[in-house]
């Protein structure tokens, strides 16, 4: 049984998942032929394998008087120092080809962009990397493929990374397989991907048929591939993914909540949830103990006398601790909640965090172009903790950006920081300076808002939301476009119309469930007339639940293809386990009512 090792957040209780970061390692296969392996551009600083010195070779250089042969002699050492990994000499050579900018020819000017590429990413500038590479992709080579496939990973764009893995594959006449198959098992989507040449569309049949075998399209798409490709080299791979996805699936768990005392009802919420995920899986059956009364020492003994093979829980980190202690052999184990450091190391940990939902902001700011974006929170642990954790995703795909902070202590400061970031507190001292130095002159002037900030990310509660959304209203100068102003789902309340309207066309990130649109929607209103003093955490964590236990019936599916979506209640959930990503769905308020996102309105 693989155990999965993961460093999450610290919180207490469980309320987080694990989201893989957008600049996450690239997949560590085999490594593969030499023929076949561009220099990688993402090893450190290394000393250069060659002999002579920066300046010795300029010297070199200045002795030959034709300028084509002085670039071609530029460019190739470049290229050697990038390759031994001699990253700030290259970048001295580099800087040396602006000199000939107005005599490349064409091949030169590939040369020259492929390098430039190459050092932005070791710069870890992904996004501006693919810029420079992306016009050597009309006609690209092997090296500029694996590249552009190397920085989509980095920008997790996983679907467009399998994508480049194809079209260089096209370009193969022979491939390590478990390479390969690295890239092309996370692509969501298989059946938008394109693949020519006897190499890669068998590759890409492959991934469909590991899709339609999975999803129960097609339960032999599988050893239906093998008799078609007897000689591909995916057959390497197809017999272990055969063996993962066919494995025998757990049928009856032990499930550890709290459903009684001061955690009571956060765990009925969750068995709520479980109980109509199980409406699905008649096949899958559970016993349900009440963690806050159940004597730990006797685990092994329980599930052994309830014939378990899945264990699901506990629900608080206290009795996570417990569990991580007892000796539990032949059962997989699923913690629900984040594990920091266990005796014991779970098979799956699951859970909710403000962390997932802070990160796909940050993503979405990045992917629009957004350079300064302002957050504003409040001046507290958490807020703070808000503000670093999406500085921290935001940075990593827009490293030349700027994350402009503002944190209030009081509702009656949020005005003040509101006028003081948008920049209108020293507009109006501006203004007042003209009219000091205008003396008796009537000066007419409005102050005005700073143009340079382009969205603002309020990850706050809903009431601290509604205090600031009317302040950047007012501020934003009036012949100024509207800022987007984004939040979390701490910013949505099932069915607190109060005020709404100070949250007009505020965006945020949201469980799928809760959303008017989602196909659940009326089960989800039918479990709330049962239990109307839910609050919408409370829901969410029925969500929570519901996911918990597709999760367990889905565990080898997504060990052995990452890319598969199983679409949760509390988002669409994609990644290997030690991996896991969720992708919440995206609304905004419409007046009093909330409706799916609006894109146009930016």
């Amino acid at each position: 049984m693989v155990k999965l090792t993961i460093v999450p957040k610290k919180l207490s209780v469980c309320i987080c998942v694990c989201l893989l970061a957008a600049c996450a390692t690239p997949p560590q296969p085999s490594k593969p032929s030499q023929q076949t392996q561009a220099p990688s551009v993402f090893e450190p600083e290394a000393p250069t394998q060659t002999a002579r010195t920066v300046e010795d070779f300029l010297a070199e250089l200045a002795q030959l008087s034709n300028p084509a042969q002085q670039l071609n002699l530029l460019l190739t050492e470049i290229e050697l120092r990038q390759d031994a990994h001699a990253w700030q000499t290259s970048a001295v050579l580099l800087s040396e080809v602006e000199r000939f900018n107005q005599t490349l020819s064409a091949s030169q000017h590939r040369r020259y962009t492929f390098a430039q590429a190459r050092w932005l990413a070791h710069q870890q500038q992904f996004r501006d990397a693919m810029q420079r590479l992306t016009p050597l992709l009309q006609q690209p080579s092997l090296e500029t493929l694996q590249l552009a496939r190397d920085l989509s990973w980095q920008l997790g764009e996983r679907q467009q990374a399998a994508q480049f893995e194809l079209d260089r594959l096209a370009q193969q006449a022979d491939t390590d397989s478990q390479t390969s198959w690295a890239y092309l098992k996370h692509a969501p989507e298989p059946t938008a991907l394109r693949a020519q040449g006897e190499l890669a569309r068998p590759w890409l049949a492959l991934l469909q048929a590991a899709h339609q075998q999975v999803t129960r399209a097609d339960p032999s798409a599988l050893q239906g591939w093998q008799l078609r490709y007897p000689n591909h080299p995916g057959q390497a791979v197809v017999s272990q993914m055969r063996e993962k996805i066919e494995q025998y699936a757990p049928h009856h768990a032990l499930v550890l909540l709290p459903l009684s005392g001061q955690y009571a009802e956060q765990g009925q919420a969750v068995l709520d949830g479980m109980v109509l995920a199980l409406e699905a899986t008649p096949e899958f059956t559970i016993t349900i103990r009440d963690s806050a009364q159940f004597d730990f020492s006797q685990l092994a003994e329980v599930l052994q006398a309830e014939q378990a093979d899945m264990l699901i829980g506990p629900l608080l980190k206290d009795n996570l601790e417990q569990v991580a202690t007892t000796a539990v052999q032949n059962v997989q184990w699923m913690a629900l909640n984040a594990i920091d450091e266990l005796g014991a190391i779970p098979d799956l940990w699951y859970a909710l965090a403000p962390e997932t939902e802070i990160t796909q902001i940050a993503r979405r700011f990045a992917d629009k172009g957004y350079q300064q974006p302002l957050v504003l929170a409040a001046d507290s642990n958490r807020g703070k903790q808000a503000v670093e954790t999406f500085a921290e995703a935001f940075y990593q795909l827009q490293p030349e950006g700027k994350v402009e902070q503002g944190f209030y202590r009081t509702p009656d400061d949020m005005k003040a920081i509101v006028q003081e970031k948008l920049g209108v507190t020293d507009s109006e001292a501006r203004i007042w300076q003209v009219k000091i130095a205008a003396g008796k002159i009537i000066v007419d002037a409005e102050a005005r808002s700073r143009a340079d900030i382009d969205a603002i990310f309020l990850p706050g509660s809903i009431e601290q939301t509604r205090l600031l959304k009317p302040f950047i209203d007012v501020t934003i100068s009036p012949f100024m476009q509207a800022l987007p102003v984004y939040a979390t789902s701490a910013s949505h309340i099932r069915g607190d119309a109060l005020s709404e309207n100070d949250l007009d066309n505020v965006r945020f990130t949201e469980l799928p469930w809760l959303l008017p649109n989602h196909p659940q929607h009326q089960r989800l209103q039918a479990l709330l007339r049962q239990r109307q003093h839910w609050s919408t955490g409370l829901a969410r964590l029925a969500a929570f639940g519901h996911d918990a236990v597709n999760l367990v019936r889905h565990y080898e599916v997504l060990t052995a293809l990452p890319g598969y979506q199983l679409a949760g209640l509390t988002g669409t959930l994609t990644g290997a386990p030690d991996n896991m990503q969720r992708q919440l769905d995206w609304a905004q308020y419409d007046g009093h009512n909330v409706v799916p996102e609006v894109d146009s309105l930016e």
